[in-house]
Formats: structure tokens, sequence, C-alpha cells
């Protein structure tokens, strides 16, 4: 294919976008920028009926916030191209034009079949155990009735078969028999998706159209369509689907297909987010699993793209994301990017709340953790009793803190000294040191997930850490 590389991101906004939008977003931006071409946003909304007027915005937010900007197409302001609108519902002079000419030419016609006959001819298909494939035959005899007002028009599918190829998944052969005379333009006079897509990516000279599997289905109806007109069909590439966490059902809302801006809420990273998804369905062949956005323009390719199914893993997300907060934030980032999440009264005292971060930055993974994680620093934690005494009885317990308190009262109180003088402790008491030392994390933060212990000691300082062991006994 010679002609120049024109791709396209075009959701419906019948609802907010989620990740396995992103994906194909991601997708299609990869293949445009690796490859001098252009990336464009047309919004599909012909659906009225779903149309939810907040999913437009939350779309441009969404896509915005990761950095995927469109070269052309719908955004804040509609960005400069030769091929607007690149709203559907902007454009229906389009799709009346090309439906009429169809009509003339004997290759479309005005359906009169009622709702209720559709429905008869259905339920006769069922009971006969045989496919339903609605054509022209199946019309009503009309007679002499001309009036087509609030008729949808269909397409009227020849005899034969029609072939198409997905650049990923080989070629495919479909029946015309087994395609219905599908609608193209629907009774309140705005295009069916079927109709509208073709249309526009021939009038918006879209050299490839990369979009998720569920779409297979239908694009021997796009390549009837293409034939029938006398156009130029594009390349199409349809991604593998995204699985669940069990690799046995599709992606749903409870596993993590939800509102992308949900995923900004929690706190993680764009670059994250993008490299994560990147890896649903392509490899570059090698084991790197952190790519700047620069290496993934580089190494993308459509012959990278695979058949098989991705598993989205939460975990592995989690991972990712704590890596660019690690590695790809300076201290003063991080700080920047935290302070949505936690209480402005933490960065009173800057260096406390920097030998804090020092100590709980390898544990943050998304930024809305950051308040439960760090706040043991901050605020005098509830000790549940049960806890602290799993180790031994309450009277046994408040001697070994007794004793530490005693001992800690002269001590350098270094990372170091905290160390040897609590192990000489333990070895005094002939007490095991990690039952010990449980009883003290407990005793200091309420917790018996924390740093280390004698980092808790040394970063929270001598004051406030004897008194909360005195608060305890």
């Amino acid at each position: 294919m010679n002609k120049p590389i024109r791709v396209r991101f075009a959701p419906s906004p019948t609802g907010f976008l989620h990740v396995g939008g992103v994906r194909t977003a991601l997708f299609n931006y990869l293949f445009a920028k690796a490859n001098g071409g252009k990336f464009i946003l047309r919004l599909e909304d012909t659906d009225r009926e779903r149309f939810v007027e907040e999913g437009v915005m939350q779309i441009i937010e969404s896509l915005d916030w990761l950095g995927l900007r469109p070269d052309e197409g719908v955004w804040l302001e509609e960005l400069e191209g030769e091929h607007g609108p690149y709203v559907q519902s902007k454009r229906l002079n389009h799709y009346s034009s090309y439906a009429n000419d169809m009509i003339k030419s004997g290759q479309a016609y005005y359906s009169r079949t009622s709702p209720e006959q559709l429905e008869a001819l259905k339920a006769e298909a069922v009971l006969a155990k045989r496919p339903f494939v609605y054509n022209y035959a199946m019309e009503p005899d009309f007679g002499s009735d001309s009036d087509t007002k609030g008729l949808p028009i269909r397409l009227k599918v020849p005899e034969g078969s029609t072939n198409w190829t997905d650049e990923v998944r080989g070629s495919f052969d479909t029946k015309n028999v087994l395609i219905d005379d599908f609608i193209i333009i629907k009774a309140d006079g705005y295009p069916t998706y079927n109709f509208a897509n073709v249309i526009d990516d021939h009038l918006m000279n879209i050299s490839h159209v990369i979009r998720g599997d569920e779409f297979i289905s239908s694009t021997a109806k796009h390549a009837l369509l293409y034939d029938m007109l006398g156009l130029s069909r594009p390349a199409w590439v349809h991604l593998p689907p995204i699985l669940g966490p069990d690799g046995t059902k599709k992606l749903s809302k409870r596993d993590g297909d939800v509102n992308v801006l949900d995923y900004k809420a929690k706190g993680y990273l764009p670059e994250a987010l993008l490299n994560f998804l990147s890896q649903l369905g392509w490899n570059d062949g090698t084991t790197q699993e952190i790519f700047s956005p620069e290496e993934l323009i580089a190494k993308f390719s459509i012959e990278r793209i695979q058949k098989s199914p991705a598993v989205f893993d939460a975990q592995r997300l989690d991972w990712m994301n704590g890596e660019y907060l690690r590695n790809k934030l300076t201290e003063e980032e991080f700080i920047e990017h935290i302070k949505p999440y936690i209480p402005a009264g933490w960065l009173e005292d800057p260096d406390y709340f920097k030998s804090v971060l020092r100590l709980d930055r390898d544990r943050i993974k998304r930024l809305d953790e950051a308040k439960y994680i760090m706040e043991i620093f901050f605020e005098t934690p509830i000790i549940d009793k049960q806890l602290l005494h799993k180790k031994d009885d309450a009277s046994t317990v408040a001697g070994w803190i007794a004793k530490t308190i005693a001992a800690l009262e002269g001590n350098q109180f270094t990372h170091d000294s905290i160390e040897a003088t609590l192990r000489e402790i333990a070895a005094e008491m002939k007490v095991g040191a990690g039952q010990y030392f449980y009883v003290l994390r407990v005793a200091l933060t309420g917790r018996t997930e924390a740093p280390g212990l004698f980092d808790i000691f040394s970063t929270l300082g001598r004051d406030e850490s004897l008194k909360r062991l005195k608060a305890v006994i």
C-alpha cells in the first residue's frame, strides 16, 4: 500500500472511554508516529438513543492525559484538517448522498417491513431452525405506494462471496447469502455504523483501520460496501481481545475495564498505563518490559501484533507503575505528584517528609496508596491489643516494651545503634528476635507490615518512638 499512512480512532460516545478503547487508540497512534503518518480522532455519534453528552469530553480528557493527541479531528477545539467535520452527526449530507446514489443504481432500497413483520419473520426462522438472514425477497408488496418518508434504507446484497484480508489474521471468505440486507440509513435519517464508517474512512483517506476484534464479524459487510461503491479498501488490522485475570473471559469493569480517568484518580502515571497497554497484544520480540514513548514508536509494527488474546494483569500494572514512580521521577517530581493524595500538613516539615518518603517510596505502587503507607509516621496509630499480644501474653509483652524504653533512653538513636541495642535485649531475654521485633513493630505502628524496624525508630526519632511505646504500656 503506497498511499500515505492515515489512521483513526473513532469511539462512539455512548459511555465513557475504557482501557480497551485506549489500547486501540494507542496502537493507532504508535503506528502513525512510527510511519510518519497522521492520527485522527473521529466521533461516531449516530446512535442518538444511547448518546452520552459527557462521554465526548471524557474521551478528549482521557486522551489528553495520556498524551495521545491527534493530528486531526475532534479536540478541545477542532484540529485543522481537510476532511472535517470529524463528528458523524455533522456529516449526514455525505451519507444521504451515497445512499441515494445506491438507491438510484439499484444497490439499495427503502425497506417497508414493519418491526412487527420483522419479528414474525425471525420467529419463523427460529421454528424452522435456520439462521435468519433478511433479503429483498422478504419485502412486503406495497403496490403503488411511493411515500418513502421515515423508511430505513437497506443494502441489496448481491450474489457471490466477499473476500477480505486482515493484516494479522490472514484471509476471510464470506458467502454473501449469509450477509443480510443490512440497514445503511435508519428511519431517523442517521446512518448505521456499518455504513458511516465506510463512507468516512474513504472520504478521510484512511489507509489502515486498526480496531478491536469484535468488528471482525462486520468486516465482510464493510468490504462488500467498498466494492459495491467502487472504492479502494483500507488495510484492516484487528487487535486481539483483552481477557480478565483468569484468562477465560473478556475483560470486564470488575477486572479493570473502567473509565480511564479512574486510573488517573488512583495515581497511575500515564506513561506507565500506556507502557502496560502497549504490551497487551504486541511485543518487540525481546524481554524488555519498560519502554520510553520514543522506544515504543521506534519499535512498533503491525507484524509484531499477536493473534492470541492478551491477559489484563492488574498486579503487573501496579508493578510497572511502581517502577515508573521509583525510577522515572525525581524526588521533587514525586512530591508534586503525591501532593493531591496526602494531607497538606504532612509537608510542613519538608526534611522530615523527605526522610519518610525515602523510606516508603519503594513500597508505593500507586499514588493513592501513599497516605496509608506513610501515615504511621504522621499520625499516632491505634493499637489492636489482640495483634500486639499475638506472640505472647500481655504482662510479658509489657515487660519487653519497658526494657526497650529503658535501654533506648540514652541511645544515640541511629539505625545501627538501635539495632545493636535491640538485638542485645533479645539475647539477654532469650527471646527470638523475630518474636520480639514483631511486638515492637506493632507497638510503634499498629501494623505487622511496615518498613524495617530500625528505620522506623530512627525516622520517628527518640521522643516520638518512646512516647508511643509508653502509651502502649
